[in-house]
Formats: C-alpha cells, sequence, structure tokens
C-alpha cells in the first residue's frame, strides 16, 4: 500500500512539469547560431544597439510569453562592424560587449529599485559569460546570463512572478552553433585558453 501511494505522490508531483515541458519546442536560428528552449514559436525584432565606444550594430530580439512570464533572447551581431571602423576599434566593442551589456542591466535595476542579488561570472559549454540575477520592485524576478562567441553575443533573459520557480528550461538550454549549425563546446584552462572539445562519434 505504501509502494502504491509513493507511485501515486510521485506521479503527481511529476505531471505538471512533464505537461509543461511538453508545451515548449527547441528554437533553432541557423543564420544567428544558436538554440534555446521557449515556451513556443517567438516574436522577432531587428534592432540596433550602440556599444561601449558609441558605435552602432545590429541585434535581433526574440520573444515568447507564457502566463505572466517573459523569455528574451537577444543577438548582437558584431561580426560587420561599420565600415568607417578601424580593426583594432571593432576589438574594443567585441570585447567590451559582455560587460557592456551587465552594467546596463546594472543601471536600470538601480533606477527601477530592483535589487541585485546575482552578479558574477558563468559558463556554458565552457563559452565564457555573466550572470545577473534581480528581484524587480514588483518583487518578480529577473535571471539574466550574457555570453560571447566569434563575433555575437547572446543574452538570455528571463522574468517571472515571485512565486514562480526559477526559469531552468530556458537558462541551461542555450547552445552556441557553429558555422555547420553543430553545437560549441570547449575545454578550457585556468589562463582562459580553449580547445574544441571531442565530440563522441556514435556508431
Amino acid at each position: 500500500m505504501r509502494i502504491v501511494s509513493c507511485i501515486l505522490t510521485i506521479t503527481i508531483l511529476f505531471a505538471p512539469v512533464q505537461a509543461f515541458a511538453q508545451d515548449w519546442i527547441n528554437y533553432f536560428d541557423y543564420e544567428q547560431r544558436f538554440s534555446v528552449n521557449l515556451p513556443g514559436e517567438p516574436t522577432i525584432e531587428d534592432v540596433t544597439i550602440v556599444s561601449q565606444r558609441g558605435d552602432t550594430y545590429p541585434a535581433r530580439i526574440y520573444r515568447a510569453d507564457e502566463g505572466e512570464s517573459s523569455y528574451v533572447v537577444k543577438v548582437v551581431d558584431y561580426t560587420e562592424p561599420p565600415a568607417e571602423l578601424a580593426e583594432g576599434a571593432a576589438v574594443v566593442d567585441v570585447r567590451s560587449a559582455v560587460a557592456w551589456e551587465a552594467w546596463h542591466y546594472r543601471m536600470d535595476a538601480m533606477e527601477s529599485g530592483g535589487e541585485i542579488t546575482f552578479d558574477g561570472y558563468a559558463q556554458i559549454d565552457r563559452i565564457e559569460g555573466h550572470q545577473l540575477q534581480i528581484t524587480n520592485a514588483d518583487q518578480s524576478r529577473t535571471f539574466v546570463a550574457i555570453h560571447l562567441l566569434a563575433r555575437r553575443l547572446y543574452v538570455l533573459e528571463a522574468t517571472v512572478p515571485e512565486s514562480a520557480p526559477r526559469p531552468m528550461l530556458f537558462q541551461v538550454s542555450l547552445q552556441m552553433l557553429d558555422e555547420n549549425g553543430e553545437r560549441v563546446r570547449f575545454e578550457i584552462d585556468a589562463d582562459g585558453q580553449r580547445t574544441v572539445q571531442e565530440q563522441p562519434t556514435l556508431r
């Protein structure tokens, strides 16, 4: 009887999670070289951003909502700098991109009455970046991940209500892709030197 009761309890606990996950999709954009889990097909908006130096670059914003929760991916394309820029200036724009994006979130949080509860280093597939967690003035929470690869900046932003769990299905799902659409993974040492991680061969 206890075994039946335990099985029933486990089924009840996990059923909402399974139903939740089934509604989500694994969204791919091969042009911008990434994939991510979203609660449905996103709306897409092309915008421009201004770099730390004041230079302008194209960006694309992907938005998908689920109830009171919102999920946003922003990809800033630094692969083609403005024609008038010297290569050295373009390098500064790229190398400062993660810090510049994180600074904007800090300023926005301060101006809106939010509180930053985490602000630190992060990595996905050994691709280094930065994460922030912000408790907003209305007690909703915003989770941000910022990563840079091959002159593209990837920004994941999820905002969920106060009582909602962490948006893990979204947060950990980012995959950055190479020119062939394959997932990029690295090994990294303490000096930040990266080597491509060999993928297992399927036989």
